[in-house]
């Protein structure tokens, strides 16, 4: 056995930055599978996964041998998104695309700007590429995290970014910028040469894209993802939609198989189900119709979003509620952000989901009042 010490190479200087770490990935437990895991805002509509589960069964288990063909999944993507095919990258969720924008376009020095709180590979991205990053700070209200259009406006106009990046709906935030507003921001946005990133992962929770739009803006680039309304998050694939001379770009940077074949296979048969998605997303909203209601209705403050979760303030009731919970669901207990100091975040499921929960926190109100 060698004994040699050898030095290592130097890392690009964003990467070793000791201030730039990850999460520790040799630690950490598996969650309880006799729990409800309403932690990830993951979808636990039990009806759809009935759907998944029937298309895998019936996938030719060659997909896990053999190497992905992705072409026809791009041209069914295209069909049903109402782009031409040369405005998609397929893309390992919409983190995947969303990595490809800031390989493909994002040099040390370059300016970037994103929310805060938002979603942590922003952040991530922003430091292994070099970026300095300009923050848009989401406010504490007592309707629950603000940020004007007028504030990004000012700001981009300001600093004159490379890239902007504004998830629509934001995580954990849940909010969102109305149609006209995210049209003065992408015009803005173009007027100082920089190129926008619009994180649409909550689609259709969210009803309102501006994927339609990407032929109209040349510095427009749309990130989705089949995690959410799709119910498939285990298989990480998403796409990123832009206009055909982004996309080329973002193709050059992406890996030889930017997605699995067993991914690409269960997409392909998704598709054909659009109605039965929209559907679970029914469901999973009245769900949160239901809890926001019964949370209303014990006067605990709760903040409704257009993503596929809420928000709850539990106030002095929260460790007795904490501990109730602790052998039931998994969910966010706290937030370490001002804008949502107090309040714990719950994905949002059915009705039949939500009802134990409803009266578990109910009980622990009730009693203690």
């Amino acid at each position: 056995m060698s004994n040699h010490h050898y030095v290592t190479p130097a890392a690009r200087a964003a990467v070793a930055d000791p201030k730039y770490s990850r999460p520790d990935w040799t630690s950490g437990a598996p969650r309880d599978p006799n729990l409800l895991w309403l932690d990830k805002n993951e979808n636990t509509d039990p009806e759809l996964a009935k759907l998944t589960t029937r298309l895998l069964s019936e996938i030719d288990p060659i997909a896990i041998s053999s190497y992905p063909e992705c072409t026809s999944l791009y041209h069914k993507l295209a069909d049903n998104l109402g782009v031409n095919v040369d405005h998609i990258l397929l893309a390992a969720g919409s983190d995947g695309a969303i990595r490809s924008v800031f390989e493909a376009f994002i040099n040390p020095g370059d300016v970037v700007v994103h929310t805060v709180p938002t979603f942590a590979m922003y952040s991530v991205y922003s430091s292994m590429y070099g970026a300095r990053v300009v923050p848009l700070i989401y406010q504490p209200s007592d309707r629950g995290p603000t940020l004007s259009v007028e504030e990004v406006v000012k700001t981009i106009e300001k600093v004159c970014p490379k890239l902007v990046c504004l998830p629509n709906p934001d995580s954990p935030t849940g909010t969102v910028f109305s149609p006209s507003d995210m049209r003065q921001i992408i015009e803005v946005t173009g007027k100082v040469g920089a190129l926008i990133l619009i994180d649409e992962a909550y689609y259709p929770f969210y009803e309102h894209t501006v994927v339609p739009w990407v032929d109209e803006y040349n510095h427009l680039v749309v990130a989705r993802t089949f995690a959410k309304a799709w119910g498939i998050s285990g298989l990480r694939i998403g796409y990123a939609v832009s206009c055909p001379d982004i996309a080329r770009l973002l193709h050059k940077v992406r890996p030889m198989y930017e997605v699995s074949t067993l991914a690409v296979a269960l997409v392909e048969r998704l598709l054909n189900f659009g109605p039965e998605i929209l559907a679970s997303v029914q469901r999973i909203n009245a769900g949160r119709d239901v809890f926001f209601a019964e949370m209303k209705a014990l006067q605990l403050q709760t903040l409704i979003t257009h993503g596929n979760f809420l928000h709850v303030a539990f106030g002095r009731y929260a460790s007795a509620v904490h501990a109730r919970l602790k052998n039931v669901v998994l969910y966010r207990l706290d937030f370490s952000d001002p804008c949502l100091n107090g309040f714990s975040r719950f994905s949002n499921t059915t009705v039949e989901r939500f009802q134990p929960i409803i009266e578990y926190i109910h009980q622990v109100v009730v009693q203690m009042r």
